[in-house]
């Protein structure tokens, strides 16, 4: 199934044209995808397109780097990236436009029904029919005509896709979550909502949780509740099976204690604080594929700014110290 859509330049009067292309452009540049992973088939790909585009006094092709300069000779420049970088290569998104000139189009490209050896064919095809949509033909050829669009599709056109603007991709994760804090002897149970971003091989979170706690001891119990606030950054690896994240993270919350007896003659008090702090996390998805992903997450760090409780002068349960944190979720993409 191959889903398309097209843009075309405008004229400075703001009616759609079929500018005629530069009869100097000749050579076809080929820019691979900036995302890294080990799906894309780039060798066989160019074989086909080389095929598909014999004969159109084109000069095919001319390998250039994912994020180098454009060349400066005249040349058609074909860019194409992987639409998400999660290893998902059955959704890629291609660009093609004149290097000397105004004319450009996009094409998004799905492969999910196309068996895995006959895809760079497919993806050549695709390629070559977006060529062939700006005209490219030989110099004794008149150019194609490229059908005027629909009132329902002026409003897509008017606001194409650049072709130079990486995509940026969003996910919701859901996590339950037990955070040990050995120096208080104090486990800490709660769940967390969490919002990332990830652009090429670069992700950021931003996260809102709550915790409680419950520490006994012979005079009473001590109950600890908290809620907060973390932001988290670092690289992303993706491949076919798995996503991995790393990084660093930061908290800020608040914490609320209070005492429970059963004694009539023991006194109970409460009380609260800023809390603060800094961990390293890491957090693994599988399977890569899946829109909605089960998600394992492993934190440890250290309390900047803590709360504590105490029972007769001795502290029982509080935040301080260094922690241990696992959390399990599901991660669903946007």
């Amino acid at each position: 199934m191959i889903i398309a859509t097209f843009s075309v330049a405008r004229q400075a009067h703001g009616s759609l044209a079929t500018t005629p292309p530069s009869p100097e452009v000749r050579s076809v540049v080929v820019f691979p995808p900036l995302c890294k992973v080990d799906a894309f088939w780039l060798a066989p790909f160019l074989d086909c397109l080389r095929v598909e585009l014999a004969g159109r006094g084109l000069d095919c092709c001319t390998l250039a780097e994912p994020d180098g300069p454009a060349p400066t000779t005249a040349s058609l420049q074909v860019r194409i990236e992987i639409d998400p970088c999660t290893a998902d290569a059955d959704r890629l998104q291609v660009f093609a436009r004149e290097a000397t000139g105004p004319r450009r189009a996009e094409r998004q490209v799905s492969l999910a029904d196309v068996p895995e050896t006959a895809r760079p064919r497919a993806l050549a095809l695709a390629v070559a029919e977006l060529i062939r949509s700006l005209g490219q033909a030989l110099p004794d050829k008149a150019p194609e005509a490229i059908p005027a669009p629909t009132l329902g599709s002026v409003a897509s056109l008017a606001t194409p896709l650049s072709a130079d603007t990486p995509q940026t991709h969003l996910s919701i994760h859901v996590e339950a979550e037990a955070r040990g804090l050995p120096t208080r002897d104090t486990t800490l149970w709660g769940g967390r909502v969490r919002l990332t971003t990830h652009r090429r091989l670069f992700h950021a979170d931003l996260d809102l949780g709550g915790n409680y706690a419950r520490a006994q001891a012979l005079l009473g119990d001590i109950l600890v509740h908290s809620a907060s606030v973390g932001l988290g950054f670092g690289p992303r690896f993706a491949n076919k099976t798995a996503v991995l994240d790393l990084g660093l993270r930061a908290e800020l919350g608040w914490a609320w204690l209070h005492g429970e007896t059963a004694l009539a003659d023991v006194r109970t008090g409460a009380g609260s604080g800023l809390i603060s702090s800094v961990g390293i996390r890491a957090s693994l998805e599988v399977p890569a594929r899946m829109k909605a992903r089960p998600r394992l997450s492993l934190e440890s760090g250290a309390v900047v700014r803590g709360v504590k409780g105490e029972v007769n002068g001795q502290p029982v349960a509080g935040m301080t110290g260094y922690y241990l944190l696992a959390a399990l979720g599901i991660a669903v993409s946007l």
